[in-house]
């Protein structure tokens, strides 16, 4: 009888194996049908700042050149023919020296014809009293005598003047700046013949200011002068005079700003270049750093500040720039801090976290 054939035989898995078989087949085929669960919207970490209110400071910045506060012409109040010019440019003069004179011949014969002509007008009054007194010349003539003499004493007066008006002496102690005429040159009246500066009274930088920085300012404002050849060493000094009208060739108000005497270097020269900043405090919405203002297109911005654990646009108009610091002519009003660090990166609503 044949035998039937016989099954191969395997053998048996364990009962773990298996189970554990089917809860991982279990479990793949119902992670590939259920939804992800929902992820918690992360938070952007900040930093806020404080809002600065009321007036700021806004200094004002600009280039001028430094000069003499006293600054004179010299010139002879008569013509004629130069006779000296005793100094050179450059040269320290002290108060009284003489400069310069005119040959004496014309102005010096002109005195003296003044002077005689009022001996004899003097003479003749005389005369007329005496004559007067005794009754033989009438009172019309004595009045006339009188009147002649009045005039030949301010003739005279004049002639001397213009004999002492011949040498030009230094007004000050200072220096000579230009020298502008030389002996043996025949000069007009009132031409000039030297340019001196004095220093009594001390060194000033004259600056043209635009309307939006000349407004406002007033005699006696602080000051900062830095020598564009010494950068590094600041003069303290003060608003001196303000023009009441613009320069008809720039249409800016020139401005003179006086050096602190006391810190002025003692080896000024009239020319040298310097920048000028003036202190002044205008009014202001708030401050706020540069770093808050997003989204900046012209006047207007947008800051971000911080209620509960959300951030808030809040639109602000922007009035200018100063340094790191943007000065805001409106807003952020009834919030007192902004958001500076991670104000980049975020967005109206955004969740965020305040770091210390």
């Amino acid at each position: 009888m044949p035998h039937a054939p016989r099954r191969p035989r395997f053998p048996a898995a364990p009962v773990s194996a298996v189970a554990l078989a089917l809860a991982a087949l279990a479990a793949g085929c119902s992670g590939a049908s259920a939804a992800p669960a929902p992820e918690a919207e992360p938070a952007v970490p900040v930093r806020t700042t404080p809002v600065a209110r009321g007036p700021v400071e806004r200094p004002i910045r600009a280039a001028g050149t430094v000069a003499a506060r006293d600054e004179r012409d010299l010139a002879f109040k008569v013509g004629g023919v130069v006779a000296r010019v005793s100094v050179r440019e450059g040269e320290r003069v002290r108060r009284g020296q003489v400069l310069a004179s005119l040959d004496p011949t014309q102005v010096g014969a002109g005195a003296r014809q003044a002077r005689a002509a009022l001996e004899k007008a003097e003479r003749d009054l005389e005369r007329a009293r005496t004559l007067r007194a005794a009754d033989v010349l009438p009172q019309a003539t004595l009045d006339d005598a009188e009147t002649a003499a009045r005039v030949a004493r301010a003739g005279a007066e004049a002639a001397g003047f213009d004999l002492r008006s011949a040498t030009l002496l230094a007004p000050d102690d200072g220096w000579v700046d230009r020298r502008l005429a030389e002996p043996g040159e025949v000069v007009a009246p009132g031409r000039p013949i030297l340019r001196v500066s004095g220093r009594s009274g001390g060194f000033v930088v004259r600056a043209g200011l635009p309307d939006r920085d000349v407004l406002g300012l007033s005699p006696g404002d602080a000051a900062t002068i830095t020598l564009d050849a010494r950068p590094d060493a600041a003069i303290p000094g003060r608003v001196s005079e303000i023009a009441r009208s613009a320069s008809r060739g720039t249409g800016t108000w020139e401005v003179e700003i006086r050096l602190d005497p006391a810190r002025a270097p003692p080896d000024l020269l009239t020319g040298l270049t310097a920048r000028v900043e003036i202190a002044r405090t205008v009014p202001a919405a708030a401050a706020v750093p540069l770093a808050a203002v997003q989204e900046g297109d012209g006047e207007r911005g947008a800051v971000f500040v911080v209620e509960g654990d959300r951030a808030r646009r809040v639109p602000v108009r922007i009035a200018y720039l100063s340094g790191d610091v943007a000065v805001l002519s409106r807003g952020p009003d009834g919030h007192d801090r902004v958001v500076t660090d991670g104000a980049a990166r975020l967005a109206d609503g955004a969740r965020v976290r305040l770091v210390p």
